[in-house]
């Protein structure tokens, strides 16, 4: 934290971000409307899909050239591909409990072979004529398998969080080529390469504090301000019936994982209990303001974070790599073998408060404190962003962050990771964007910011160069649909 604070006396832009980081943890003032961000609840959500793809290709190319000078060269290449696709997603949430489960295996095979032909107009000796042959394979597999779980063993307040993932990938590469010339003789070359690398995490720790996202409240608000200004309803809604929609709403991504065509479902669930409500006029809506409620999730509707969570955890980061490339001419064997292992703490605080259904504030503060040179390789990253939003008509968000993150890099090129030898990059962004719907076929949006980057090279514990960016940028445009 002092690392932070002694950033913020150096850059006004810092300093900024810090303080309002500060002012929005203050109380505002609570909504006048029946129904708020606040009320939602996490439902219980669950899901899971399993799913597989296969795809292929085949190529055949004919080249031919001929040069000023009539030096004439053909070519014939035919290549085939087979790609594969397996993935398994697995999610289960509610007020208490989260879990996730996602994995991924991707496999593809590349063949390619080439049959050349090069006559020169001027005889060459040796080379008069030219035929060349070659084949290339390449394979390549590659696993990520994720899980992720969070419990709260004292409701809103107290919970505890585990989460690993990994990925595996082999890659395999063979090229072999033969040139016979015009004489008979040959010359044969042969590449293998073969690579074989692994990174793992895994970690845990404790936390206090509960954060939720009520998004969906903005969304079922915006649908039933369509239905209301299309005259479909009796009645207006009560609170426990509009949270009921908000419910549904909130387990979209159930929808999306469990059906394929999933919005006709998901808006047939939603129109079903409106039904059930009673509050259809002749118990249906027509189509035009079904396609009105559709359009919602059209819109680019942001976060609505609100609450607040502080985390503590413990994280290890394992990565091995293996290596091995042999050529036949010239004679050359080169093999390369990496390991490293890292540790450690983070940090996070997350605050989320929406002063009206229409104005929200989030902000976000994480550190990564390393076990081994913490004080130069620390890590921390501070976001805030006001967002102003009305429906699809107008929205507009105001941003700021300050990061600084560490990288370690390989010297004389296949030794293992040294981590005395690292990249630092701090970066300093603020930016503005807005968007305004005039009317139906008109809209005018422009985007401005401002970046700073610092970047140092250490090796070994001294500064080796340094590079600094800045970038002011600002973007607009209108547009008019004719048609």
């Amino acid at each position: 934290m002092n690392t932070i604070i002694s950033c913020c006396k150096k850059s006004p832009i810092i300093f900024m971000c810090f303080l309002l980081h500060i002012l929005i943890i203050m109380p505002a003032a609570l909504f006048a409307q029946d129904v708020s961000i606040w009320d939602f609840r996490i439902p219980e959500t669950k899901y899971q899909r399993l799913t597989g793809s296969l795809s292929g290709g085949l190529n055949n190319t004919d080249y031919t050239n001929t040069d000023m000078i009539q030096n004439h060269y053909t070519n014939t290449s035919k290549s085939s591909n087979v790609q594969s696709i397996l993935s398994y997603n697995f999610a289960n949430y509610n007020e208490n409990n989260s879990l996730e489960i996602t994995t991924q295996v991707m496999g593809r095979v590349y063949r390619q072979s080439i049959d050349g032909n090069q006559s020169y107009a001027t005889p060459i000796p040796l080379m008069y004529n030219t035929v060349t042959s070659q084949e290339q394979t390449n394979c390549n597999v590659n696993i990520s398998p994720a899980i992720r779980y969070s419990n709260y063993i004292v409701p809103d307040t107290w919970h505890w969080f585990a989460e690993g993932s990994g990925n595996y990938s082999f890659d395999q590469y063979i090229n072999k080529s033969n040139n016979t010339y015009s004489d008979g003789s040959h010359f044969y070359d042969s590449l293998y390469s073969k690579n074989n690398a692994w990174n793992a995490s895994v970690g845990g720790g404790i936390g206090y504090g509960k954060l939720r996202d009520g998004s969906s409240v903005f969304a079922a608000l915006r649908i039933l301000d369509k239905l209301t200004e299309d005259s479909v309803f009796i009645r207006p809604l009560t609170k426990e019936e509009v949270l009921r929609i908000v419910d549904i709403i909130s387990r979209k991504v159930e929808y999306s994982y469990t059906q394929d065509r999933f919005i006709k479902y998901f808006m047939e669930d939603i129109f079903s209990q409106l039904q059930k409500i009673g509050v259809l006029k002749e118990n249906a809506a027509a189509a035009y303001s079904v396609l009105r409620a559709v359009e919602v999730f059209s819109e680019r509707i942001e976060p609505r974070l609100f609450g607040w969570r502080a985390r503590i955890g413990f994280q290890r980061t394992y990565t091995s790599e293996i290596s091995a490339n042999d050529e036949v001419f010239p004679q050359n064997y080169i093999s390369n073998y990496i390991w490293d292992f890292r540790d450690y703490v983070s940090l996070a605080l997350d605050y989320g408060y929406p002063l009206t259904l229409n104005l929200q504030v989030n902000s976000n503060l994480s550190v990564e404190i390393p076990s081994t040179d913490y004080q130069r390789k620390t890590g921390y990253t501070l976001q805030l962003a006001g967002i102003y939003q009305v429906g699809e008509r107008i929205d507009a968000t105001l941003s700021g962050s300050v990061s600084r993150t560490s990288s370690y890099f390989m010297m004389d090129g296949y030794q293992a990771i040294n981590q005395n030898d690292f990249f630092r990059i701090v970066q300093y962004n603020v930016g503005i964007s807005f968007r305004f719907f005039i009317e139906n076929n008109v809209n005018f949006n422009v985007s401005c910011g401002y970046l700073e980057e610092y970047e140092d090279t250490f090796s070994p514990g001294t500064i080796m160069g340094s590079n600094v960016n800045k970038s002011p940028r600002i973007s607009f445009g209108v547009n008019y649909r004719f048609l």
